[in-house]
């Protein structure tokens, strides 16, 4: 029974330490950036941008201060989705070294500190987007909700929608 227990906290700590190593990583490779899309089909994925202005039906005006605000936004997550993913990594690197329960809650209550960091930064920026929208515009801002969680993980929120 306890060696059941033990291989499983070694695969446990191989798949958190493989995850970590990903995350860190961040995008990178595969198919082009801006509105080039992937796959060499000639079919170009519209930037978050693009579709936010087409579905939200924003004047040039709104447009600049959505981007203002997403990117302003940006800024404040890069430093932080970096602080992130080595927290991630620490908290498999503790769990592989087979160190105590104790000292691996502090490291995830300190990775979900930064959590909440970033997902304050992301409803931030949310609210500051609806409040420029008009009455008519409103009731469509659900669309930006579905989209804000995880839009600044990446260095540029802007990227062509995977």
């Amino acid at each position: 029974m306890e060696g059941d227990n033990n291989m499983f906290k070694r695969i446990l700590c191989l798949g958190l330490l493989a995850s970590a190593l990903i995350f860190a990583q961040g995008k990178k490779g595969g198919g082009g950036g801006g509105n080039q899309g992937g796959g060499g089909g000639g079919f170009a994925m519209p930037s978050r941008m693009e579709m936010l202005t087409e579905q939200l039906k924003l004047s040039k005006d709104q447009k600049k201060e959505v981007k203002a605000t997403f990117d302003d936004a940006q800024k404040q997550a890069i430093p932080l989705h970096d602080q992130m993913n080595k927290s991630r990594l620490a908290i498999a690197e503790l769990i592989a070294a087979g160190k105590g329960q104790e000292e691996i809650d502090t490291a995830v209550k300190s990775e979900a500190a930064l959590e909440s960091q970033m997902t304050s930064i992301e409803l931030h920026a949310f609210a500051t987007v609806v409040a420029a929208l008009d009455k008519e515009q409103q009731p469509r801002a659900a669309m930006i909700f579905q989209m804000i969680h995880g839009m600044f993980n990446g260095k540029n929120w802007n990227d062509v929608t995977p």
